[in-house]
């Protein structure tokens, strides 16, 4: 049959869900729904620019239909306006129902894709695009949304318009993209002469590459494996997509261990979550989600907990317990990093609050060696030596052969009159050090005090700070 009717280009032409009739749309701002044998049916007048797009509801009760006058627009199937989506500021360049038939999606050149209730209300708007939005699309679910963009790249996005992946890796503008049958890949071509296929977190699957000018269309076979693509060369290819998935278990193998103790992006690549690998990762998951209630981030620490789970049911710990308990560490670390920070800029009483604060909050809480020697050293040469002796003494219990630790307790014990005890850290310090000059000052203070008198004048102190 042909189709003869309309009075310009015939921009898109499809079947219906039953096969029986066939919807058309035209840059004479129209569409018309014919029979099988070429009769017109219905001819659907309203739009005040080209008809870009025009489809039939799953339920092949209702039409949809998008054009270049910033609109789409719902109709009966006898050609009678139900609703029109207003709020595109450009081009509507593609729409199409849910696969429930109950919301509408919309893209435009004005850079945004939209999700509608079939009344036409806006549910939500998807922005982030830095270029013209040539599609978007439901998964097969109706969960997840894929849009394409002149801005090289494709995104997914959840039905509330979150973002969760984008599509790099293209380098010109994406003209298609769409979910595999399954919905678990997607595939996009290109301006750049390739097809790509990515899984759903955005990691790149393949390239397909041969074409020798653009391609300007892809897709899968119904099963899911096999993906033809068509050009601007004057050729369609026909490539084998069940290859991809021997492709897929070959790249987790050589991830294997990578993917282990990198837990967090296991998570994202489902093809390669076996029970040995999600196993082995638990325990490498279940520290990120520690060092998440480390940081504060106790809600995240707990889902982190949970999926952990999952992965090994065996694990026995309250994951809010655990992420509270770590969360109190995090804090008291962090109020030891501010206590080591403050004390060098000479507030000595505020970081010993913060040190003081810190094993209150967890007694269990570890503190280098180094930095107990940093309140010691600070806090005697601010003037706060008897405060701060309790500090070298754990510096020298922890690394006693550290001779940087030896000497900063001689600096306290000289500053409260331990004289004897100073000159016998001093002296631990002149036997390991090798730099001269330090080794004579030193010895020189070795000598005042074996004299008793107290080497440390203000003048030198003065001369220590700086």
């Amino acid at each position: 049959a042909e189709l003869k009717g309309h009075t310009g280009s015939v921009t898109r032409a499809s079947f219906s869900p039953d096969g029986k009739r066939i919807l058309t749309a035209s840059d004479d701002n129209t569409a018309r729904v014919w029979d099988i044998s070429g009769k017109l049916i219905t001819e659907l007048k309203g739009h005040t620019g080209s008809v870009t797009r025009a489809s039939f509801s799953p339920d092949d009760k209702r039409i949809l239909t998008a054009s270049s006058d910033n609109t789409a627009r719902v109709w009966d199937i006898s050609g009678k306006q139900i609703t029109e989506l207003k709020g595109h500021t450009s081009y509507v360049t593609s729409a199409s129902f849910s696969p429930d038939g109950k919301r509408i999606l919309t893209a435009s050149d004005d850079k945004t894709a939209r999700v509608w209730d079939i009344s036409g209300k806006q549910i939500a708007e998807l922005k982030g695009h830095t270029g013209y939005v040539y599609s978007a699309s439901f998964s097969p679910d109706g969960k997840r949304i894929l849009t394409a963009s002149s801005d090289n790249t494709a995104r997914v996005w959840d039905i509330s318009g979150k973002l969760i992946a984008e599509l790099k890796g293209h380098t010109l503008p994406i003209t298609s993209a769409s979910f595999s049958p399954d919905g678990k890949r997607i595939l996009t071509t290109s301006y750049d002469k390739t097809a790509r296929v990515w899984d759903i977190s955005g990691k790149l699957i393949a390239e397909l590459k041969g074409h020798t000018l653009p391609i300007t269309s892809a897709s899968f076979s119904p099963d899911g494996k096999r993906i033809l693509t068509a050009s601007y060369d004057n050729t369609a290819r026909v490539w084998r997509a069940d290859n991809l998935d021997e492709l897929l278990s070959r790249g987790c193998q050589w991830l294997n261990d990578y993917l282990v103790t990198n837990p967090k992006d296991l998570e994202t690549l489902e093809v390669c979550q076996n029970k040995s690998n999600l196993i082995a990762a638990a325990p490498f998951l279940v520290q990120e989600g520690e060092n998440e209630a480390r940081e504060g981030n106790i809600d995240n620490a707990v889902a982190t907990f949970h999926t952990a789970f999952k992965w090994n049911p065996s694990l026995k710990f309250d994951p809010k317990v655990k992420a509270q308990e770590f969360a109190k560490k995090g804090k008291a670390e962090r109020l030891i990093a501010e206590g080591e920070r403050i004390v060098k800029g000479g507030k000595v009483k505020e970081a010993l609050a913060d040190y003081a604060d810190a094993q209150k909050l967890d007694p269990n809480v570890e503190i280098s060696a180094d930095s107990w020697n940093t309140l010691c050293r600070q806090g005697s040469l601010q003037g706060y030596a008897k405060d701060v002796l309790f500090a070298c003494e754990k510096a020298v219990a922890l690394a006693r052969d550290d001779s940087n630790n030896r000497d900063s307790r001689g600096l306290a014990r000289a500053l409260t009159g331990n004289y004897q005890g100073a000159i016998t850290d001093f002296e631990a310090y002149i036997a390991q050090t090798e730099d001269k000059d330090s080794k004579a000052q030193r010895q020189r203070w070795v000598k005042d005090l074996g004299a008793g008198k107290n080497p440390f004048t203000d003048a030198e102190l003065k001369k220590l700070r700086n």
